[in-house]
């Protein structure tokens, strides 16, 4: 078996050789991209599972500087369960390339225990191992949303808080130069009939009381984390277009430092034009950030004191004909003035990467040099 290489001694074995490459020297010796915002508003790039098994330092060099030379201040990049024993030297290498150019790095739990999003669309192998920890639907059926992430792990087992702590604790000792975390909006805010949520809540429980349970769910894990590393960020979002009762809950989790959604950067007339476009497609179903959905999610924010907003504006699963409405709009939702505003760099399923890349760039940059 191979022996695991130390991290210090991967980032100089990476950046040696490397050096050989006149383009790759030259764009280490660049000193002069760095972020640079004037306004409130931190800007934070999705950079969901790149690089993690093809891993090209000069593509990840120009994708930093890209980021750092529009503004950016934070990378966010997608950690699945098993990335913590099979891509550590991956996410080092990523974690240093940021810091180069001033840049930080959020970890995004993908689907852990099936209760958080993220990428790449899998089962959580915790899950899969622990059948006693799956949550149960009406119907009896542990597939709770078998399209997404097969089973997803109850909030009422004691096993699933412990994974969480224990995952993220071992996240920290192997980055401990992380910014902190994002719940990437969050499942199990749906009735389980578990055995483990039967006990806590009782057969009849109301869809409150299983809302408040993953609100409490989350909240310890939020807890245990300020509690152990009090300098790092916790963040949490939702949908958009998620009904009133789960954001009351969402936005009800403590010990968040930020609170937001993701959502398509155009307004309510233009989404509803775009309907229609299968169950895959954010657009079309009143997931947007503008007509006063945003603006709602940053008063719920503000709502507890020391507490900031959140905006992912989505731009995955793009076809051309939607690009022209983002273009339109997009000034308009960094206008709103978040705390913080994400972006997908080159996401899934674009039809014209190049085009929206260079849309989102021309807006972003404009907003941060004022």
């Amino acid at each position: 078996m191979e022996k695991a290489m130390n991290r210090r001694t991967f980032i100089h074995s990476a950046g040696a050789a490397s050096a050989g490459l006149p383009e790759v020297a030259a764009a280490a010796a660049k000193a002069s991209v760095k972020p640079r915002n004037r306004t409130s508003t931190v800007i934070a790039a999705y950079y969901l599972n790149a690089h993690m098994y093809t891993c090209v330092p000069r593509h990840i060099r120009y994708d930093m500087e890209w980021m750092a030379d529009i503004g950016t201040a934070y990378v966010c990049v997608g950690v699945l369960e098993q990335d913590l024993f099979a891509a550590y030297e991956n996410h080092a290498l990523l974690a240093a390339e940021a810091a180069r150019v001033g840049m930080k790095i959020l970890a995004v739990p993908s689907r852990w225990g099936g209760l958080t999003a993220g990428a790449p669309k899998v089962p959580s192998l915790f899950s899969i191992l622990n059948p006693q920890t799956w949550m149960v639907n009406r119907k009896g059926s542990t597939a709770v949303n078998p399209r997404v992430s097969g089973a997803i792990s109850s909030v009422h087992h004691p096993d699933t808080l412990r994974f969480f702590c224990d995952t993220l604790a071992e996240l920290y000792k192997q980055h401990p130069a992380l910014a902190g975390f994002i719940i990437d909006e969050p499942k199990g805010f749906q009735v389980d009939q578990s055995k483990m949520a039967l006990l806590a809540l009782g057969e009849n429980a109301p869809l409150r009381a299983h809302l408040a349970a993953t609100r409490d769910f989350f909240g310890k894990v939020c807890a245990f984390a300020k509690e152990r590393w009090p300098d790092k960020l916790t963040i949490l979002f939702q949908q958009a277009h998620t009904g009133a009762e789960e954001i009351a809950a969402g936005a009800g989790v403590p010990h968040l430092d930020y609170y937001g959604c993701d959502g398509r950067p155009w307004t309510r007339e233009e989404d509803d034009r775009m309907a229609g476009g299968g169950e895959g497609q954010e657009s079309g179903k009143g997931k947007i950030l503008l007509s006063g959905k945003g603006e709602a999610f940053i008063r719920a924010a503000r709502a507890v004191p020391g507490r900031k907003s959140f905006f992912l504006l989505e731009n995955h699963n793009l076809p051309a004909s939607m690009i022209g409405a983002m273009d339109r709009r997009y000034s308009e939702v960094l206008a709103l003035r978040p705390d913080m505003a994400a972006y997908y760099y080159y996401p899934r399923n674009v039809q014209e990467p190049d085009r929206a890349m260079a849309v989102i760039g021309r807006h972003i940059r404009e907003f941060t040099r004022g």
